[in-house]
């Protein structure tokens, strides 16, 4: 027996320096260039091979992105009543994209302020349109990059470059988000602007900046109760405003009826993910409800049930270390908001796997303090952290053909591990009196 566990101990160490050996930067920016050119690459045969739905990759150009632009079609035709009607959407989809099969369409499910916005893109080529979002997409995530690196100034000076390359060649980002066609973008500039406006002690810009986030409230169902539970009510006084100025913008576009007609849309979407309506994907949901109706083969009451038990556990611990928000100086605010950025896509009810580029932000933050903890030279190595994120990072680019196989979502396990990790660096540390 003990020479097993001796046997056992020399390969796991020799694994271990196997791994660490190649989480070094150079091999790191190595990795992060060639994907980064496999996505080039795969850019331009896409538009190279377009063709009215269709490309060599199967998927037409922008993917997502015609669901939006559709949307955007209808109030550029003037039928702002028909903005959430499936059928005249299935019609301008397939009248867009006409080498798809019937009924394969994606609906508009957003805010009528997002099809608002994109409205002037509609004036322009289909084609053209998706490489002007897509170069707005990349703009706001690099935009939110650079924010983040800019409030963690030591991790920037040694660093930087190697950030910026893995954040960019994170499968979620490159493949779903951006060659995607997908709107996760916004999502990731809202959080790091609110927490570039949290560094600096601005709750109130934090909390407009958080706010953004309404195009897609998904994105808010965890974060909002914490906000109470710590008290933050200038964060929330903001997100108020921005929300205000969106429902504003909502109705200057179509008006009050399908404004509030949305609600019912959005409704009518949650229920479809969670067993009925829509056929969702999924095995594209990383959150823990579709997880678990993956896994059980469906909804269940029995399903239901474990979901509410599992999300109580993260959600308590979250809980009770937000209630200590106003005491805790900034280093500990930072450990609990790149905690609760990394359960964020996980205690949710559905959360496509483009939107979990969020952690990339709680990934950064818990590279920052893990530095300054260990005082290394790496920012990946000597430490469980270089796991976790290698776990994330590697189980991105297979979890979804898997879990379409077999049932199992690799990915968000890799997830919840990483969650409870930061929980626990989490509440090694004391709250310190802070004023804001």
């Amino acid at each position: 027996m003990t020479s097993n566990a001796s046997r056992f101990d020399r390969l796991t160490q020799t694994l271990r320096k196997a791994v660490d050996a190649r989480l070094q930067p150079p091999y790191l920016r190595l990795v992060s260039v060639a994907l980064l050119m496999v996505g080039a690459v795969m850019l331009s045969i896409s538009f190279a091979t377009s063709d009215r739905g269709r490309t060599l990759f199967g998927p037409p150009l922008g993917n997502d992105f015609a669901g939006f632009f559709v949307a955007a079609q209808i109030l550029e035709r003037g039928e702002t009543s028909r903005l959430y009607d499936r059928e005249l959407h299935d019609e301008l989809y397939h009248e867009l994209l006409p080498n798809l099969t019937e009924g394969d369409s994606i609906p508009y499910v957003h805010p009528p302020f997002v099809a608002g916005v994109l409205r002037p893109l509609t004036l322009i080529r289909y084609e053209a349109a998706v490489a002007v979002w897509l170069a707005i997409s990349a703009g706001m995530f690099v935009t939110g990059v650079l924010l983040l690196l800019r409030s963690l100034p030591d991790l920037a000076k040694d660093h930087f470059g190697l950030v910026f390359l893995l954040s960019l060649s994170f499968e979620p980002f490159l493949m779903e988000c951006w060659l995607g066609g997908q709107l996760s973008a916004v999502g990731f500039l809202s959080y790091t602007l609110t927490w570039f406006a949290l560094s600096r002690n601005r709750p109130i810009a934090a909390g407009m900046a958080l706010g953004l986030s309404f195009y897609k409230p998904t994105l808010l169902l965890l974060i909002l109760p914490l906000l109470v539970i710590g008290r933050c009510w200038r964060i929330l006084l903001g997100m108020t405003i921005t929300g205000v100025l969106l429902a504003g913008l909502s109705l200057a576009f179509v008006g009050w009826e399908v404004s509030v007609g949305y609600f019912d849309v959005l409704l009518s979407f949650r229920k479809s993910t969670s067993g009925g309506g829509l056929g969702i994907l999924t095995w594209k949901y990383v959150d823990l409800n579709n997880t678990l109706r993956l896994l059980c083969g469906g909804k269940s009451s029995a399903q239901l049930f474990v979901f509410v038990v599992l999300s109580l556990i993260p959600f308590s611990l979250l809980a009770k270390a937000w209630w200590r928000w106003p005491r805790l100086e900034m280093n500990h605010r930072q450990r609990l908001w790149a905690a609760t950025l990394a359960w964020v896509p996980i205690l949710n009810l559905y959360v496509g796997i483009y939107d979990s580029i969020l952690v990339v932000q709680s990934a950064v933050l818990a590279t920052d303090f893990m530095l300054r903890d260990r005082r290394s030279e790496s920012p990946f190595t000597y430490s469980s952290l270089e796991y976790w994120l290698l776990g994330i990072a590697a189980t991105a680019w297979f979890s979804q053909s898997l879990a379409r196989i077999s049932g199992l979502q690799v990915y968000t396990l890799a997830l919840i591990g990483f969650g409870f990790f930061l929980l626990r660096r989490t509440s090694l540390n004391r709250p310190v009196t802070s004023e804001g």
